[in-house]
């Protein structure tokens, strides 16, 4: 495939900031809400798509299937989920500005503001039969503490599906551990299988990414 030229946008600077953390990662995305959705055709984001492309092989023809969107922003995942057929979508972010741009689409029957960490999620064991995220590993961002998380509100047989890009891993480790050390703790203690994991070429703004997906024991 050939290299896509890189753009530039200044917002994404901001985002980059020496010392930046969880709380100015969210002003940030408050300010670029209304420009997002544009601005991601322009920085030719293609992991909601690829992302939405990779459950329905898994889901097969099961629609109703419950699909949590975490970190979900404006919407772009669940847009390319309900292209897709499916309509039993929740979503989170803990951007209000970003959510409220989410909502507006029309497309998900739970939207809950929500930032996750170390703390968890609010929300009961084995709820859903899949969970979905994209573009949203890195620093100041979602870490590692997400995936044990995940893990337990998916319900056994169910997935999960996510992407990383390379460049932002920087600040996703966890406890000592790296994305990829933590994925592969959960796999040697048989919490779930890989069903993918392979490198994604010009996933956002020419950058190389990773897909992967897993399925929860």
């Amino acid at each position: 495939m050939a290299k896509q030229v890189e753009q530039y946008l200044p917002i994404l600077d901001e985002l980059e900031k020496p010392g930046i953390d969880s709380e100015g990662v969210e002003k940030v995305y408050a300010k670029w809400a209304e420009e997002y959705d544009k601005d991601m055709v322009t920085l030719s984001y293609t992991q909601p798509s690829v992302c939405a492309a990779e459950l329905e092989k898994f889901l097969k023809n099961n629609k109703d299937a419950l699909i949590l969107e975490a970190a979900c922003g404006t919407g772009l995942g669940g847009i390319e989920l309900t292209k897709r057929g499916f309509h039993n979508l929740h979503a989170f972010d803990m951007c209000s500005k970003m959510l409220e741009k989410a909502k507006q689409k029309n497309i998900y029957k739970k939207v809950m503001c929500m930032r996750l960490g170390p703390e968890g999620l609010d929300i009961p064991d084995d709820t859903y039969d899949a969970v979905m995220m994209t573009g949203a590993v890195g620093n100041a961002h979602m870490d590692g503490s997400c995936l044990g998380e995940f893990i337990r509100i998916v319900k056994p047989g169910g997935y999960v599906v996510m992407d990383t890009i390379v460049k932002y891993l920087n600040g996703s480790e966890y406890g000592g551990k790296s994305w990829d050390e933590l994925i592969d703790d959960f796999l040697m203690a048989g919490r779930w299988v890989t069903v993918t994991r392979r490198q994604v070429e010009n996933a956002f703004n020419s950058l190389d990414g990773t897909q992967y997906a897993f399925q929860v024991k």
